[in-house]
């Protein structure tokens, strides 16, 4: 069937799947003149309601590509449910907070990060609820090579004094203006005594550490136990995906 259109149209097999996709996704009753095909792209994954909601808003008002995505991340965020924060008091915070680096593709051929999960901006995480810390307590906070100013910064802001950075070395990564960035790191800071958090006897966190990588965004297991095994005091992590036996979780994903 693509064959034969391919023939008759001079388009790629890509662009036929893509046209073919839009149509589905996109019913007549939804179209406007307003409504191009690259707009019509944006609302096609989206829910039902969505699309009737973008697809009118688009037909009274030629809003750009650009803004459509906005508004959409923007809908996509309001709707989430917000997580409750625990009652509990941590001496371990562990966060990955969800950076928002723009329309950056992490995985090639892949969608950009902003469609894979929901960001935030610095200043959103700055104004976010934090959980009650302990006098004397602890934060490992992950940053992307290219967020690390604003992870420094939001340290600070959350009240820990930095320490130390730690390096993983996930083995394979993406390549970009002549660099090869295939390690994350996670900054760490401290609040009153680090030695009553941190076990100064044993066997050390390491500074560096290798794990190869899994699926997209999810964590190494070695960072966890780092911090099960030479931490003492309850531990909460922040933006967690999944729920972890001794600690408490806190994000719209769990």
């Amino acid at each position: 069937m693509y064959a034969q259109a391919m023939d008759q149209t001079g388009f790629d097999y890509g662009t036929l799947r893509d046209d073919k996709w839009i149509s589905k996704e996109v019913p007549l009753s939804l179209r406007s003149d307003n409504l191009d095909k690259s707009k019509a792209r944006e609302i096609a994954s989206l829910p039902e309601e969505d699309k009737k909601h973008f697809a009118e808003e688009i037909k009274n008002n030629p809003i750009p590509v650009r803004e459509l995505k906005k508004k959409i991340k923007e809908r996509k965020k309001a709707q989430l449910p917000k997580p409750i924060i625990p009652d509990g008091v941590y001496s371990v915070l562990y966060a990955d907070p969800p950076w928002d680096i723009g329309s950056m593709v992490l995985d090639k051929w892949e969608s950009p990060l902003e469609d894979k999960y929901p960001t935030m901006s610095g200043d959103e995480l700055k104004a976010m609820e934090l959980p009650k810390v302990a006098d004397d307590s602890v934060c490992f906070m992950w940053t992307t090579l290219s967020t690390l100013p604003q992870a420094l910064e939001l340290l600070n802001h959350w009240g820990f004094k930095y320490h130390i950075t730690i390096t993983w070395d996930k083995g394979n990564g993406w390549s970009s203006n002549g660099f090869h960035r295939k390690t994350e790191l996670v900054i760490f800071g401290y609040k009153g005594i680090l030695s009553n958090v941190v076990k100064q006897e044993g066997e050390y966190i390491p500074t560096v550490f290798y794990e190869a990588k899994t699926t997209h965004s999810t964590k190494p297991q070695k960072m966890y136990e780092f911090i099960e095994n030479r931490t003492v005091g309850n531990k909460i992590e922040l933006f967690a995906r999944d729920k972890r036996d001794g600690w408490d979780s806190w994000g719209n994903e769990v």
